[in-house]
C-alpha cells in the first residue's frame, strides 16, 4: 500500500511540474512573442514617420478671435538652428544627462529601474505621472505621440524607444533629442532656447555650468521652471541640477559653489514664439492655462504646433482698453515709487466669453495677473451679490420699494454709518442702492442673516474665507476679497435673468493632424429667480442713471452697474484703498479696479469709484462702436415693479477749502435734490449778495477757484426739468480742516472729496472779518498739491464741471465713507449669534478693521 502511495505522490509531482514547464514556456513565448511585437509596431511607427525625426518644421498653431480672424501664431516664421551634437559642449549634454537619464548610455531605450520606481509611486499617489521615461522615450514622445497620459500610450512610447535604439547611435539620439526638447516659452532645442534666454549661442565661450543647468532644469515643467515666469522655482529647480552633478562627479564643488552663485537671466533677448499684438498678453496667457486645465493641450502641444484655437476675444474691446490704459490721465496720481494699479476684463453678457482683460497696467508674460490672480475687497459693488439679491430671491415680501432702517445704530457692537454721515428713520431699497447707502445694506443682510447671504455668494461663485461670516461682506469687507474676473461672472447673472455664464476664452481647439476636436460646453448656473434678477438689476440701472454709478454712462446705450471703494489703512478717511466699477450693458459685463499694490503712506489714492466708472464707460463705448444698440431684456415671469414716487430730498452742501498751485479753491459738492434737477451754484458775499459762478450743472460737484482773501460762503439752487427754482440749499460757509490738518501733517498732496462733517456750528473758518484764516505755512509748500483739470463733458449732454484738483477730468469727487465695527467691536449678529470682529489680513491684502467705503 505505502509503494502504490509513493507512486501516486510522484505522478502527481510530476504532472504538476510538466504544468509548470508548459506554463513557464508559454510566458517565455509570450514574453519573446511580446518583445518582437513591440519590435515590429516600433519599427513600423519609426517607418512610416521617419521624417519627422529629420524635419523639425511643423505647420503653427494659430489662435482666432470671436469673428475667426487670426489673433496669432504660436510658432515663429523662421527655421529652427539645428544644432550638431559634436558643437554642444560636453558639460550641456552632461547636465541633461544628469537631471533627465543618467543611465543613458547603459540602457537599450528603455531603463526597467526607472520604470518600477514609476509605476510604484504612480501606485502611491493614484495618478499616470509622467515618470521613469528616458531621454530616448522622451524624444519617442515628442516626435511621433501626443501626450496623453494612458499606459497604452506608454506602451507605444516603449515600443518606439526600442525601435529607435535599433537604428540609432546614442549620440545620434542624444543630438534629436537636445535639438526638439521644449524649453518654455515657444523654444525649442537647445540652442534657440540658449539665445532666447541668455543672448549667445551653446557654443560661445559665455555659456557656463549654470547657464547649462538652467536649461537642463526646464523640461520637467516648462512653464514652472522659466526664469522669465518664477525665478525663485527656477533657481531652486537650477541649482538642485548644478547639485546633482556635483554629486555624479561631473564638476567640483567649487564649481558648484560658483554656479550656483550665478545670477539668472532677468529679461528675454529676443522676442518670444508668439507674436503678439502689444496688450494681448494678458489674454493670451490665460487661454493658454485654460487650454491645458480644461483640454488637457498643454503650453509644449500648443508650441508644436498643428493646433487651430478659436477663441472668445473680441480685439476691439482689448484695443479699447489698451488706449484708455496707455493714459495717464485715467488714473489717479502716482505715488512716490510706483503708479496706481488697475485691471480689467470684459466678458460676454449672456454665454460669459472673456473679450478681453487688462493683467495690470505693466503686465509682464506670464506675470501675475491683476484680472483674475488677485483678491481686493470689493466694497459697495459687492452690496448685489450678499444683500439685495440674496434678500429679494429668498422671500417675496422684499423688492426694490421696500422699507429699510437707515437709522445710525448698532449691531452686536458694528456700527456701520454712511458716507454722508446722513441718517434717516427708514428709506427704499431702491435708495439705499442708488445712492449706496451702508446702514440699510447691514441691517437688510442682518434680517435675513448672514448665512443666506454666504449661500448665495457660493452659487455666485465668490469664495468666502471662514473669519468672513459676519455682517461686514454687506459691504464687501472681506479677509481676503475676490478678483475682477470673479465680480464680473458673478454679474452676468443679472442680464441673464439670474443664469450666471461660466467665464471662458475657448469655444473650439482642434488638430486635424491628431483627429482632435474639442469643444466648449457652456456651463451656466441658475444663481437667482428671473423675477429677483430683474429687480436687483431695475435698481442697478438706475444707479448709474442718478446715482454713484453716473460716470459710467454711455451716450446712447443702456447701461447698470454698481461702485465700490474701500477705506485706505495707511491714509485718512478720504483716501481710498480699492476703487471698484462693476457694470454691463446688454452685450457686455465689465469689472475695472484700481489701487496701489502695496498702499502705504507714500502711495495713496486720493481718488475713488468715478475713475473706474469712467474707464468702463471709456472702453465700452469705443469697444462697441458700430454696434446696434440694444435695450435690456426683461426675463419670462419678471414682472417690472414701478418705483415709488420718492420725495426730493431737501440739498446738503459741503465746501472744503483745498490748494491746488499755490491757488485757494473750493470743493462744492452736494447731495439730495432729484434725478431730473440741475443745478446753479451762487457765491454769497458777506452783505448777503448772491453771484452766480455756475449755471445748468447736473453733476452734484464743482471747484471754485478763489481770486481774493475774501471768504465767500455757497448756495446751491436746484431747478426742476421745466426750468422752476427749487428750495435751495442751506448757505454753507467753507470748511478748511482738511487742508490745515493736511498741512500741518506735512502732506504736500490735498484731500480729494469732502469731509462730511463740518464744524457743530456751521461757521467752519470764519474769522469774524470777512476773511479766510489761511492755513500755516500757506504760500510756503514746495510740493502744493495735485493741477486740476477741466472737467469733461457731461454723458447726457450737461454742462461740464470744472475738475476737482487732483484728479484730472473728474468733477470733485466725494469719496465714500467707512462702515466701521470700531476698535475692540464684534462684527454683528444674526440670529443672536455673535458674529466675529473684522480681521486684519497680511501684508498687501490687509482688511481694514474699520470696513469698507460705501462708494
Amino acid at each position: 500500500m505505502a509503494t502504490k502511495a509513493k507512486k501516486k505522490v510522484r505522478k502527481k509531482k510530476n504532472n504538476l511540474l510538466m504544468i509548470a514547464v508548459g506554463f513557464a514556456v508559454f510566458l517565455i513565448l509570450s514574453v519573446i512573442g511580446g518583445y518582437f511585437s513591440l519590435l515590429y509596431a516600433g519599427d513600423r511607427m519609426i517607418a512610416e514617420n521617419e521624417q519627422k525625426l529629420k524635419d523639425l518644421k511643423t505647420e503653427p498653431t494659430v489662435i482666432y478671435d470671436k469673428n475667426g480672424e487670426e489673433m496669432t501664431s504660436l510658432i515663429r516664421q523662421k527655421n529652427r538652428e539645428y544644432k550638431p551634437i559634436n558643437e554642444m559642449p560636453k558639460i550641456l549634454i552632461n547636465a541633461f544627462l544628469a537631471v533627465e537619464d543618467k543611465r543613458f548610455f547603459e540602457h537599450k531605450g528603455v531603463d526597467m529601474l526607472r520604470i518600477g520606481g514609476a509605476i510604484i509611486n504612480d501606485i502611491k499617489k493614484g495618478s499616470l505621472a509622467e515618470g521613469g521615461s528616458t531621454i530616448t522615450q522622451q524624444l519617442a514622445r515628442n516626435v511621433f505621440l501626443t501626450l496623453d497620459q494612458t499606459f497604452w500610450r506608454k506602451t507605444k512610447e516603449m515600443s518606439i524607444a526600442i525601435g529607435l535604439e535599433r537604428r540609432y547611435s546614442k549620440d545620434q539620439i542624444l543630438e534629436m533629442y537636445l535639438n526638439r526638447v521644449y524649453l518654455g516659452e515657444g523654444e525649442f532645442g537647445v540652442e534657440d532656447a540658449s539665445n532666447y534666454y541668455f543672448g549667445h549661442s551653446v557654443s560661445d565661450d559665455e555659456f557656463t555650468i549654470a547657464k547649462a543647468a538652467m536649461l537642463a532644469a526646464i523640461p520637467k515643467a516648462p512653464t514652472t521652471y522659466s526664469p522669465f515666469n518664477d525665478p525663485e522655482k527656477a533657481k531652486l529647480r537650477r541649482d538642485t541640477v548644478i547639485r546633482l552633478m556635483y554629486e555624479q562627479g561631473i564638476i567640483t564643488e567649487a564649481q558648484k559653489n560658483e554656479a550656483q552663485a550665478e545670477p539668472l537671466p532677468t529679461e528675454p533677448t529676443e522676442v518670444a514664439g508668439a507674436s503678439l499684438k502689444k496688450g494681448y498678453r494678458a489674454f493670451f496667457d490665460h487661454m493658454v492655462e485654460e487650454a491645458d486645465a480644461k483640454y488637457g493641450v498643454t503650453e509644449e502641444e500648443l508650441y508644436r504646433g498643428g493646433w487651430q484655437v478659436y477663441t472668445t476675444f473680441d480685439p476691439k474691446v482689448q484695443d479699447a482698453m489698451i488706449a484708455e490704459y496707455a493714459n495717464a490721465k485715467n488714473f489717479p496720481k502716482d505715488g512716490a515709487k510706483r503708479g496706481v494699479e488697475s485691471a480689467m476684463i470684459v466678458v460676454d453678457a449672456k454665454n460669459g466669453g472673456i473679450a478681453g482683460m487688462m493683467g495690470g497696467r505693466n503686465y509682464a508674460a506670464k506675470g501675475f495677473n491683476y484680472a483674475t490672480d488677485m483678491k481686493r475687497q470689493p466694497g459697495s459693488s459687492f452690496k448685489p451679490l450678499a444683500v439685495y439679491a440674496p434678500a429679494i430671491d429668498s422671500d417675496s415680501k422684499w423688492g426694490p420699494n421696500s422699507s429699510l432702517s437707515n437709522k445710525k445704530q448698532s449691531f452686536n457692537g458694528y456700527e456701520p454709518r454712511n458716507y454722508n454721515n446722513k441718517y434717516s428713520d427708514s428709506v427704499s431699497m431702491n435708495r439705499a442702492l442708488i445712492d449706496s447707502l451702508n446702514v440699510p445694506a447691514v441691517w437688510l443682510l442682518n434680517e435675513i442673516g448672514v448665512q443666506t447671504g454666504i449661500d448665495y455668494l457660493q452659487k455666485f461663485g465668490i469664495e468666502l474665507a471662514p473669519e468672513d461670516r459676519n455682517l461686514a461682506i454687506a459691504l464687501g469687507g472681506l479677509s481676503k476679497g475676490t478678483s475682477p474676473l470673479k465680480m464680473a461672472q458673478a454679474y452676468t447673472a443679472f442680464v441673464n435673468g439670474g443664469v450666471m455664464s461660466e467665464a471662458h476664452t475657448i469655444t473650439k481647439i482642434e488638430n486635424k493632424s491628431e483627429g482632435v476636436v474639442r469643444e466648449y460646453e457652456g456651463k451656466q448656473t441658475e444663481v437667482l429667480k428671473p423675477k429677483a434678477a430683474w429687480a436687483v438689476h431695475t435698481m442697478l440701472e438706475r444707479a448709474v442713471q442718478e446715482g454713484t454709478g453716473k460716470a459710467a454712462r454711455i451716450s446712447g446705450r443702456h447701461v447698470a452697474g454698481k461702485t465700490g471703494t474701500t477705506q485706505s489703512i495707511a491714509g485718512d478717511s478720504s483716501v481710498n484703498k480699492d476703487a471698484w466699477f462693476v457694470g454691463y450693458t446688454p452685450e457686455y459685463v465689465g469689472a475695472v479696479w484700481m489701487g496701489f499694490d502695496p498702499e502705504d503712506k507714500q502711495h495713496l489714492m486720493r481718488q475713488g469709484s468715478s475713475l473706474t466708472a469712467q474707464m468702463f464707460s471709456k472702453v465700452l463705448a469705443a469697444g462697441l462702436k458700430g454696434v446696434k444698440a440694444t435695450d435690456f431684456v426683461r426675463p419670462d415671469g419678471a414682472v417690472e415693479e414701478q418705483p415709488e414716487e420718492e420725495a426730493a430730498q431737501p440739498l446738503q452742501l459741503a465746501a472744503d477749502l483745498t490748494l491746488d498751485n499755490n491757488q485757494l479753491k473750493v470743493v462744492l459738492s452736494w447731495i439730495g435734490g432729484a434725478p431730473d434737477y440741475t443745478y446753479d451754484v451762487y457765491r454769497v458775499k458777506q452783505n448777503g449778495e448772491r453771484e452766480l459762478i455756475a449755471a445748468g450743472l447736473k453733476d452734484t460737484t464743482f471747484v471754485d477757484a478763489l481770486d481774493n482773501p475774501n471768504e465767500y460762503r455757497y448756495v446751491v439752487v436746484p431747478r426742476n426739468a421745466q426750468g422752476e427754482e427749487q428750495t435751495p440749499s442751506p448757505i454753507t460757509s467753507i470748511n478748511s480742516q482738511n487742508l490745515e490738518n493736511l498741512i500741518n501733517a506735512g502732506d504736500g498732496h490735498h484731500e480729494d472729496g469732502n469731509s462730511q462733517e463740518q464744524n457743530p456750528d456751521g461757521t467752519g473758518t470764519d474769522n469774524g472779518d470777512g476773511t479766510i484764516q489761511f492755513p500755516p505755512n500757506f504760500g510756503g509748500n514746495n510740493n502744493p498739491g495735485n493741477g486740476g483739470q477741466p472737467g469733461g463733458q457731461d454723458p447726457n449732454g450737461g454742462q461740464g464741471n470744472q475738475g476737482n484738483p487732483g484728479n484730472p477730468g473728474n468733477a470733485g469727487e466725494i469719496p465714500p465713507d467707512i462702515a466701521n465695527p470700531g476698535n475692540g467691536q464684534s462684527g454683528g449678529s444674526t440670529g443672536g449669534n455673535q458674529q466675529p470682529a473684522q480681521p486684519v489680513d497680511g501684508a498687501q491684502q490687509q482688511t481694514d478693521p474699520n470696513g469698507t467705503n460705501g462708494g
